[in-house]
């Protein structure tokens, strides 16, 4: 029987951003892979027919990163962005739906990367975001290295830009001391909706965030709200009234995601839905349909509905049977055909088999039923993997819990296994009915290494509304890490877990947890702290996104001596209690974690006598894309489990 490796894991490639024609016969979509060999990753666009006809089909070489293909109106030509000109910056490239040599849009020698890009109703032009080229000082200062940052000057604004088709022309519609974000053509396309900030740092992600509307024929754009939160996934309902997007319930950044809406004329925006028992995503609507869709998440389940955009009632797109609602649906689109039948495209995985593109088709007024159409993970086939299964508990103050549980492959029954607690990011993250297989999460990995793993899912995540992902909020190592541990105890009642072999681990803030239970506690024999934070004052000092650190540790250093909360709730204040032997993984680059936690909390525990290695993975920031350094990120993995737990 073959066995998995390291190689394997690193070497998946993945689909991603699937889109459908305008006839609903055809997906085409990226496929990556997970790491990078060299400097820049790498990859191609593939076609494959919805009904399955045909096999998938590669349609771009691959040899640089070709991504974010987009079908013109007409369906006769792919859009598309891709750094073949120059590695690492991004420009706009159409190509012929049946095939042949690609065409750049943009400027090759441009030193600025396209953001992102939609055809217009009409096919005849492109928006598209990208920051002003260098000018003729700025090119000076870099070759004399006169260069001396100052904050709030210089700053890469991303502008708002229109091509045409035609002349190959290109206006600025959006310029001065604006970010935009994102943007949405109007029904009629004769203007844009657009997302807009006051700078391109994420520390301004939600602050002062507005909505306007841009005419595309020339003329000042209108502000239609503002809104203290971000914004995201912004669209226009059928007649082009009224304006949707995504944002938080709360209006904080630690908070359960919605949908809401606003006149397009203007007006305070309005929560379209009052679902509270999951969270909404990725509002979106296709010309012909006459409502938008959303994905929605509640408990470990996810599944894809229409959205009435006048009463935001919920109904079912995509196959609510058990079959479909036991996996994890992840980049998704929809087209709306003018007979009223609908088509789906999504990259869809459960507990058996990794991410691939499911497509399918139903008459108005019918759901969805997806069906695989892709089969780019055979390297797995003939892999025996740990089964999965839900594990249901209740935490101390009766909250009902979920997660999942990954054994390993043929586990004896008859005596309890070495476990590990894996615990997801976010905090607004979850553990679903997905894959779990990456340099990431680590569940089959350490499954097939004979380990029971233990995936909780603790207050401050997705999937149970707003009361569940606001409990995080300046209580983070609080309820949740009391959710943990509960979990974890009733797993050795249930005999899966064996106390005497416990080990915890996980990225960012799972690194996080990781970090706060050795400090709070000596049941675990080994532990693991992936890009995880040790003091949430420094974060809200050197982080990318201060404000959301704030939210989490409920406080700064600059509140004053009587207002430090956050003192309470870093690892780096408890060190010394540890006598876990602790692992600490963390990239050089990192600017949503700075290294500088890592460093800090080793620091910590080598005064206190702690066996703990530090690994920094130079170039990388917070995920891990290097090949050779997720493999060496694996390796490590199992061996220091192996290490503390089977000795």
């Amino acid at each position: 029987m073959p066995e998995l490796t390291a190689e394997m894991i690193v070497d998946l490639a993945t689909p991603k951003q699937p889109d459908i024609s305008p006839d609903g016969r055809m997906v085409v979509y990226a496929l990556a892979p997970d790491s990078k060999k060299e400097e820049h990753g790498t990859s191609a666009l593939w076609l494959v027919p919805v009904d399955g006809s045909r096999p998938a089909r590669q349609f771009t070489a691959g040899s640089a990163e070709d991504h974010s293909p987009r079908w013109s109106p007409d369906g006769s030509q792919i859009a598309f962005l891709s750094d073949r000109a120059t590695r690492g910056t991004a420009q706009l490239y159409v190509i012929a739906a049946d095939g042949g040599e690609a065409r750049a849009l943009t400027n090759v020698k441009n030193k600025k990367a396209v953001e992102q890009f939609a055809w217009s109703p009409h096919g005849g032009q492109i928006a598209f975001t990208s920051a002003d080229e260098p000018t003729e000082e700025d090119e000076r200062r870099e070759k004399e290295r006169d260069d001396a940052d100052v904050y709030g000057e210089r700053w890469p604004y991303a502008r708002l830009r229109l091509l045409s088709l035609a002349s190959g022309e290109v206006s600025t519609l959006v310029s001065g001391n604006f970010h935009v974000d994102c943007f949405a053509w109007s029904p009629d396309g004769t203007e844009l909706a657009c997302i807009v900030r006051k700078a391109p740092s994420l520390e301004y992600m939600a602050r002062d965030v507005s909505l306007w509307r841009v005419p595309v024929a020339g003329g000042e754009p209108r502000q239609v709200c503002r809104l203290s939160a971000s914004m995201n996934a912004l669209t226009w309902s059928k007649d082009g009234q009224t304006l949707l997007f995504g944002a938080s319930v709360s209006l904080k950044s630690q908070s359960s995601q919605t949908v809401y809406t606003v006149p397009a004329q203007g007006g305070e925006p309005r929560r379209l839905t009052q679902y509270d028992d999951g969270c909404i995503f990725s509002v979106t609507r296709s010309p012909h349909a006459q409502q938008a869709a959303v994905i929605v998440c509640e408990g470990l389940e996810s599944r894809i509905c229409w959205l009435d955009t006048e009463t935001g009632a919920l109904a079912p797109l995509s196959s609510p049977e058990p079959e479909d609602l036991a996996s994890d649906v992840f980049d998704w689109t929809m087209r709306a055909l003018e007979d009223g039948s609908t088509i789906l495209a999504a990259v869809r995985e459960s507990a058996s088999l990794p991410g691939e593109i499911w497509a399918g088709q139903a008459a108005a007024g019918e759901v969805v039923t997806l069906h695989q159409r892709t089969q780019h993970q055979s390297a797995l086939s003939g892999l025996t993997f740990g089964p999965q299964e839900a594990f249901a508990w209740t935490a101390p103050d009766g909250w009902q819990m979920d997660g999942i549980l990954v054994r390993p492959p043929d586990a004896p029954t008859d005596r309890p296994l070495p476990a590990i607690v894996l615990v997801h990011g976010g905090p607004y993250g979850r553990w679903g009915h997905g894959f779990h297989l990456s340099w990431a999460d680590w569940a089959q990995w350490l499954a097939l290494a004979g380990y029971a793993v233990l995936m909780p899912n603790p207050r401050g995540g997705y999937g149970h509304g707003e009361r569940f992902a606001g409990a995080a909020r300046g209580d983070v190592g609080g309820a949740d890490y009391a959710d943990v541990m509960s979990a974890l105890d009733a797993a050795i009642e249930r005999g899966i877990a064996d106390p005497e072999r416990l080990g915890i681990g996980g990225w960012s803030q799972g690194g996080f947890m990781t970090a706060w239970a050795v400090t709070q506690t000596k049941r675990f024999k080994a532990a693991i702290m992936g890009a995880g934070v040790s003091d949430w004052g420094m974060m809200a000092m050197t982080s990318d996104i201060p404000d959301f650190e704030r939210e989490l540790g409920g406080s700064v250093p600059w509140d004053g001596l009587e207002y430090q909360n956050h003192l309470r709730l870093s690892p780096i204040s408890f060190a010394r209690e540890t006598k876990t032997p602790v692992l600490i993984l963390h990239g050089e680059k990192d600017a949503r974690v700075p290294l500088t936690q890592a460093i800090g909390f080793h620091r910590a525990l080598r005064e206190y006598g702690v066996p703990t290695e530090l690994v920094v993975y130079p170039r990388e920031g917070h995920p891990i894309r290097e090949r050779m350094h997720q493999l060496d990120l694996l390796r490590r993995v199992r061996s220091w489990y192996d290490r503390w737990l089977r000795s």
